[in-house]
């Protein structure tokens, strides 16, 4: 594909575009760094620069201590691969030399559109819709550009319910480049011969994972290096369980980041799931409403019926919890009952009785879930930690 090409690209730049409507998950995690259709939004950009043959600088545009601290972090699939590509994450836009393509995070990186944008694109140039901007293209460090194309066509993103809205149609429409480039759906995996693979709908990538028996699986899913299905689960469309994860009972287009863990029956719907967060048995989301109305996050209206819980980093969800539809469960909380309401990052509930849980006590929980996970603990875990802590005192919901 790489000759339908106009331009050629020194450098890919990713900025953070709107940042608040993604909290609570935008003060733990860069945006280019969430995860939608199966991989990171700036895995889906390398997979694209991949399968054209490029070779060419990723620079992630992101706030001061998430720069500081996220690199190494947060694992990439595609570095699991062994597939060759440059990430690094910059608080402020450096001198760029050559062309550039400035990829804001609103824009859905749906890799067929993305090759129809470029190649009815010249350099100097610059796609909005209305004043947001999805895309330019510019030959020096200013972002400025000559022609101005209005396309509001494109799969945008208003704000994390976005993200559980494009998730399931991301991952069937990417995931065929994702195996162009590894070869195969299963790698290094071991699949029992009782388990059900149901294709019929998008592929089923597995990617050193263990499935066992009397689990039925139905694509378009992703399950990811050092994860494992547990007996009698039932995995559907849009599930992706990104790496050292492991899960039992229901899940339905639900994400699930580096760590986590929802090993007993139990359903997850519709729903974000962070890094190192563990859901006890019995514990549910719901992701519709008895109205069967339109749900609200934040007080903003998302347009979805379907809507299910997004849950921060460092969570812990107690044993037979029930999480009402479009509720956020913020970073390091602890959380067990009816939650009928957001939970500030950092918070002890019993229902939506919350108090604030002190940092050391956060930190303490981290390494005992990083003990029982068997891993080590990371410094930059617990200093990000903190830094979340202090950002979650001075930057309050939208």
């Amino acid at each position: 594909m790489a000759e339908i090409l106009i331009v050629q690209f020194d450098n890919v730049v990713i900025i953070e575009d709107n940042h608040r409507n993604y909290y609570p998950l935008s003060i733990s995690t860069p945006l280019s760094d969430l995860i939608i259709g199966g991989l990171r939004y700036y895995e889906h950009v390398a997979l694209w620069l991949m399968n054209l043959g490029y070779d060419v600088n990723i620079y992630v545009v992101t706030r001061d201590y998430l720069a500081r601290y996220w690199q190494g972090i947060a694992d990439s699939i595609l570095s699991k691969l062994n597939l060759k590509y440059s990430v690094r994450y910059i608080h402020n836009i450096e001198d760029i030399s050559g062309t550039t393509l400035w990829i804001y995070t609103s824009l859905i990186p749906q890799i067929d559109v993305l090759n129809k944008l470029i190649v009815n694109t010249r350099t100097e140039a610059e796609i909005k819709c209305n004043d947001k901007v999805l895309l330019s293209i510019t030959n020096g460090r200013e972002t400025g550009a000559k022609d101005v194309i209005n396309n509001c066509d494109l799969p945008v993103a208003n704000g994390i319910w976005s993200i559980i809205k494009w998730n399931t149609e991301l991952l069937r429409s990417n995931s065929k480049y994702l195996v162009k480039i590894i070869g195969d759906k299963t790698v290094d995996s071991d699949v029992s011969s009782n388990a059900i693979i149901d294709e019929r709908a998008g592929n089923v990538i597995a990617i050193n994972t263990i499935i066992e028996p009397l689990t039925y699986i139905k694509g378009p899913s992703l399950l990811g290096p050092g994860s494992r299905v547990l007996p009698h689960a039932y995995i559907r469309e849009g599930t992706v369980l990104y790496m050292n994860n492991a899960v039992g009972g229901e899940v339905k287009n639900s994400i699930v980041d580096m760590h986590s863990l929802k090993e007993h029956f139990s359903y997850l719907g519709d729903s974000y799931v962070g890094r190192w967060v563990n859901i006890g048995a019995g514990s549910v989301t719901s992701n519709l409403k008895n109205t069967i109305g339109i749900i609200r996050y934040m007080g903003i209206d998302t347009g979805m019926i379907k809507l299910g819980s997004i849950i921060g980093d460092w969570v812990k969800v107690g044993i037979n919890t029930s999480i009402m539809s479009g509720k956020y469960i913020g970073q390091g909380s602890s959380v067990i009952g009816l939650i009928r309401k957001d939970v500030p990052p950092f918070s002890m509930c019993v229902n939506n009785d919350c108090e604030r849980f002190r940092i050391e006590k956060v930190v303490e929980v981290y390494r005992r879930f990083v003990e029982l996970r068997r891993v080590h603990a990371n410094e930059n875990e617990e200093a990000l930690i903190k830094a979340v802590y202090e950002a979650s005192l001075h930057e309050p919901p939208p």
